[in-house]
């Protein structure tokens, strides 16, 4: 997008914050009128306003994951489509993995915005349907892409605002909650009807030339504060490595992930290179391309300008290198289910990376997960399926200069949120009997890591979970003498099954009356421990972070559990040693 019309400033401020909120509102639009918990209260989507190129003009805070996949994916399906193609009144609709960098159940939509006969951009969303129609509603041991659900390519919804019915028909009839994610379809067309229209008021008030002048301008802002951030920044390539567990199907057999960043402040560049990771994996943890592009965007955006507003600028300086028929970018016909467990691991070990080199940009590692444990069965009144999934807390990495957050939605799914108790035993046969913070959970160091969450479910009538649990045998890890957090794991208590520990299971029977808990890891710790301020290690004592045993053994503060106060001498002579 490029244009010569003359801006002044105050006009440029005035179309890029209404652009903006215009973005926030197709998201609460969205929020506000969809069907499943999984969308209203979980968040599991994004939105946003995209150019006629398909470049990034302005998305609302969502889920960080697909905020930076819409762009790419929209101009990937008019490649592909040809622009030609596009009429008003047209909505399209993908679920392709490579196409919306997502799994199957990640369907894309986008929109034409156009001004008379001249083309705008596009509204643009990206939600997860509960059920489309795969092998199991969320399978984690599928093993091509064709067990996890209907594979729509690029195909117009609505043509000239004249719905498809025989598209209808097909997604519908490939559900087995074929109301739920038909309305959450429409709540996305709903906020698309928001976009376009406060676009209409905004290119009548300021005219289609001088709003897309502004657009290139903010583009050129971002990309100009970007490039003066790499500047500042020292040269060299970090790199680090790590695993997921396994890849869902294989078990046990870690799955190998290696990253390296190589700033260049003279030729202005950030690149991420993922060549050294594992290849393509027969199981479901396979990322299509285009999210492999959004969470380097994402960290290249902490690491250069993390204060300013992103858009298609932003990421002008950013690089990727990601070797095809590799596990950060797949082929078209590979399982991608878990398709955001690598991602997930790619920021913990980005952070791993760079934490010593940018102490103020990045933190020790987090858990690193999700705590996805998702329920379903069949109410026995009705016939009708009901399914609940969750995003769990987990700990979050200690700074240079702060404790780290308990509790917390991974920075990945950053803007969505866990559900709360009561929505889950409304809509769900669930008691929730236990949710709390799990004491000594987090790494300690001078400042120490967040702790994880522990959820228990009681189960009131029979059905079926599956867990994508990650990051079972690679627990964060501290910075600078920092310590190693608690790992994530889950527990069925069952009265037919037994105990059983688990982390990836693809579909295990419950009955009424078994326990699901639900364990989410801590925070790695940074610095060390023993630099850490005993009144500190007594405060996290009494509130429960840190038990009396590890405040001795780990910190070196011996605290008198029936007075909580600091036995000062002990302390001193065990802090000596």
């Amino acid at each position: 997008m490029s244009t010569n019309t003359p801006i002044d400033p105050i006009t440029l401020a005035v179309v890029r914050n209404f652009l903006q909120a215009t973005a926030t509102e197709m998201r609460d639009t969205i929020q506000r009128t969809s069907f499943s918990p999984v969308i209203y209260e979980d968040r599991d989507f994004a939105c946003g306003l995209l150019d006629a190129d398909g470049g990034t003009v302005a998305e609302a805070p969502g889920l960080t994951l697909f905020m930076g996949t819409l762009g790419p994916a929209v101009s990937k399906c008019l490649n592909v489509l040809g622009r030609d193609v596009v009429e008003p009144g047209d909505i399209f609709i993908v679920s392709l993995p490579d196409f919306t960098g997502s799994h199957a159940a990640d369907m894309m939509l986008f929109a034409p915005i156009y001004h008379g006969e001249r083309l705008f951009g596009f509204t643009a969303s990206k939600a997860h349907l509960v059920d489309v129609g795969a092998k199991d509603p969320y399978p984690t041991d599928s093993t091509d892409a064709f067990q996890e659900g209907l594979r729509l390519p690029p195909t117009k919804l609505y043509r000239r605002n004249q719905l498809n019915t025989d598209v209808e028909g097909i997604i519908k009839s490939n559900s087995r909650a074929a109301d739920v994610i038909w309305g959450d379809i429409q709540a996305e067309i709903a906020c698309f009807r928001v976009g376009a229209a406060a676009c209409q008021r905004l290119l009548d008030k300021y005219g289609f030339d001088t709003v897309n002048a502004c657009v290139t301008e903010m583009y050129n802002h971002a990309e100009r504060m970007a490039r003066a951030a790499i500047r500042t920044l020292p040269a060299g390539t970090w790199s680090a490595q790590g695993h997921l567990d396994d890849n869902g199907v294989q078990r046990g057999i870690p799955v190998h992930i290696a990253v390296a960043i190589t700033v260049d402040p003279v030729a202005e560049t950030i690149i991420f290179d993922y060549t050294g990771s594992a290849p393509e994996q027969g199981g479901p943890t396979n990322t299509p391309l285009i999210s492999t592009v959004s969470v380097s965007r994402m960290m290249g955006k902490i690491l250069s300008a993390p204060d300013t507003t992103a858009n298609e600028g932003s990421f002008r300086q950013i690089r990727i290198i990601a070797p095809e028929r590799t596990i950060f970018n797949a082929s078209t016909t590979a399982p991608t289910q878990l398709y955001g467990w690598p991602l997930l691991s790619a920021v913990e070990i980005i952070c791993k990376a760079l934490a010593p080199v940018f102490p103020n940009r990045f933190p020790a590692q987090s858990a690193g997960d999700l705590g996805g444990v998702l329920r379903y069965g069949f109410w026995p009144e009705t016939g009708k399926m009901w399914f609940q999934a969750n995003i769990e807390g987990i700990g979050q990495g200690a700074s240079s200069s702060a404790d780290g957050e308990s509790a917390m939605v991974h920075i990945a799914e950053a803007c969505s949120r866990n559900l709360p108790v009561e929505i889950e035993e409304t809509n769900t046969p669930t008691i929730v009997e236990r949710y709390e913070l799990i004491t000594d959970s987090g790494g300690a160091g001078t400042f120490r890591g967040g702790l994880g969450v522990r959820r228990d479910y009681r189960m009131l009538i029979n059905g079926t979970m599956l867990s994508a649990l990650e990051r079972t045998t690679s627990p964060a890890e501290g910075v600078l003498l920092g310590q190693t957090a608690h790992p994530n794991h889950g527990m069925l208590e069952s009265k037919t099954h037994g105990n059983i520990r688990f982390a990836k299971i693809p579909t295990q029977p419950f009955e009424n009356g078994d326990l699901i808990s639900v364990r989410t890891g801590g925070g790695g710790g940074w610095g060390d421990p023993h630099l850490r301020p005993p009144e500190a290690v007594l405060k996290d004592v009494i509130d429960g972070y840190v038990s009396v045993a590890s405040a001795k053994d780990v910190y070196h503060v011996v605290i008198d559990a029936a007075t909580m106060a600091i036995n000062r001498d002990s302390t001193v002579i065990l802090r000596g040693q």
